[in-house]
């Protein structure tokens, strides 16, 4: 799938005003599905290779790359990481994400951030891309080097997304019949490599 940048969308809303509500989307490392402080990359991430290993306590994607973890399969989560944009010359271009509701490589929906205070999220069906919301909002930290904590309240039929604590978008969605699964995602133009960095992953399944 070839990635268009944000500003290919037909309708931007922007969300300056932050809601005053806290985080919902409560991560529990003791008794997570799935966490990674990224000591080492952990065989569930795959092979380490030159665009995706483990350095300084960090999951290190280089270039233009998703990754999905099958350890994180679950039908309603909580999903928390900490995302930076490490190194970037091409701002507009070149977003950190998260994917979930994955399916496949065909089928699953995704959140970028951006540098400068954007955020988007994605669904992709039998391949093709729709935008579901695109957003700028001060939630975010700007700057290349800045740390974004990113949260995901997962429902089988809505998600709500949480930035650095503050309640950013609620939104409709449909998960996977076999449950879904979490990953991260990269992306930078050819011509202007960047590295993005994930820390505190942590996955908890949802009382029913």
């Amino acid at each position: 799938m070839k990635f268009q940048s944000r500003f290919v969308a037909v309708a931007l809303a922007l969300g300056l005003a932050l809601a005053a509500s806290p985080a919902a989307a409560e991560c529990n490392p003791d008794d997570a599905l799935f966490e990674d402080e990224f000591e080492f990359l952990d065989v569930s991430w795959g092979e380490s290779d030159d665009n995706l290993y483990v350095e300084d306590g960090a999951l290190v994607v280089k270039e233009y790359g998703g990754i999905v973890n099958f350890s994180t399969r679950n039908e309603g989560a909580n999903v928390c990481i900490d995302m930076t944009i490490a190194d970037a010359s091409k701002i507009p271009n070149s977003p950190i994400g998260l994917v979930f509701w994955w399916q496949d490589w065909d089928n699953y929906y995704s959140m970028f951030v951006w540098a400068d205070g954007w955020i988007e999220v994605r669904r992709i069906v039998d391949g093709k891309q729709t935008t579901i919301f695109t957003e700028e909002t001060l939630a975010l930290k700007k700057g290349v080097g800045e740390t974004n904590s990113v949260e995901l309240d997962l429902k089988p039929k809505d998600a709500t997304i949480f930035i650095n604590g503050t309640k950013v978008q609620r939104f409709k969605g449909r998960q996977p019949k076999d449950g879904g699964v979490i990953g991260v995602y990269g992306i930078s133009p050819e011509d202007a490599p960047a590295t993005f960095t994930f820390d505190n992953f942590v996955v908890n399944t949802q009382d029913e």
